[in-house]
This record gives structure tokens, C-alpha cells and sequence, in this order.
């Protein structure tokens, strides 16, 4: 079961990051399955196609040739998995945050706080009902709060 996702970074120039992902509760698993492949295809496709291409130079293929190829497969994979996952992606609630590790506001304090809160509610949702300590049709109401007040979070509303 995947609800989504929350990514947590500090930049090396104190800014800290969060942001979290919540996939709509009323999709299906191959609508989030096409989502997941999707997200992670650039940095995946990025490092594979480079050591691909650093295969085959080292077997004596043309540089320019491999990488024409290489870029070819790479951008029509990418434009399938993009069409793949195009029914969710209206359907997805995004928030983030991004402060000053060093000199914090109080509202993106809140604003982080509050998406570390969500994430770990659905962590914790997702664990209580692997182990069969709630129903589905709780997991599934925890869920929906979740993405709707992930929805209300989101920097669109806040305009």
C-alpha cells in the first residue's frame, strides 16, 4: 500500500526542505504504481544511461552514436511513463516547505512540523493496518483527512 511519500533535505547551505505526497485514496494501485515509476525515472534513467554509456565506450562503440542511442531510448521511456501516469497526476496533493535551518520562521516551523505530523499519521496508519490493528475502511477515512488537509496545505491555496 502507498499513499504517497515525504522527502526530508538540508542543502549545504542551510536551507532545509520537506515535502510531502499524498496520492488520492480514491486510486487505484496501477495508477500509483505508474506514478512511483515515473518520479523516480529521471534520476534513475540519468545514472543508468551514463554508466551505460560508459559500457560502451569501454567496448569500443562510438561516443556519439551511444549517446544518440542512449538518449533516444531514455526520452521515449520517459514520454511513456509520463503518459502512464497522466490519470493521477491532477489527483495528487502536494505540500512543502522550505526555512532557514539557521534562522527559522515560526510559520515554516509550523508549515514542517505539521507535514512531518501528516506523514508519520499515514506511516503509522499504513504499519497499524499491515498488522491488523485497524480496518480498511479506517485506514482509508485516516487517508482521505490526510489528503485533504495536504490539499489545504498546498502553496496553490495559499494564494
Amino acid at each position: 500500500m502507498r499513499w504517497g511519500a515525504v522527502y526530508h533535505a538540508v542543502a549545504r547551505h542551510g536551507v532545509g526542505t520537506s515535502r510531502l505526497i499524498v496520492y488520492s485514496p480514491v486510486s487505484s494501485e496501477r495508477e500509483r504504481f505508474w506514478a512511483r515509476l515515473a518520479s523516480a525515472f529521471v534520476p534513475a534513467a540519468l545514472s543508468m544511461g551514463l554508466l551505460l554509456w560508459l559500457v560502451l565506450i569501454a567496448v569500443g562503440a562510438s561516443p556519439e552514436a551511444s549517446a544518440v542511442g542512449i538518449v533516444l531510448v531514455g526520452v521515449s521511456a520517459g514520454v511513456f511513463l509520463w503518459w502512464k501516469a497522466r490519470p493521477l497526476r491532477g489527483r495528487v496533493a502536494m505540500a512543502w516547505s522550505s526555512r532557514f535551518v539557521f534562522w527559522p520562521r515560526r510559520d515554516d516551523e509550523d508549515r514542517e512540523e505539521m507535514i512531518t505530523t501528516l506523514s508519520l499519521l499515514m506511516e503509522r496508519a499504513t504499519e497499524d493496518l499491515r498488522h491488523g490493528r485497524i480496518t480498511r475502511s479506517v485506514y482509508d477515512r485516516v487517508w482521505m483527512a490526510v489528503y485533504e488537509e495536504t490539499h489545504a496545505l498546498s502553496p496553490a491555496r495559499d494564494k
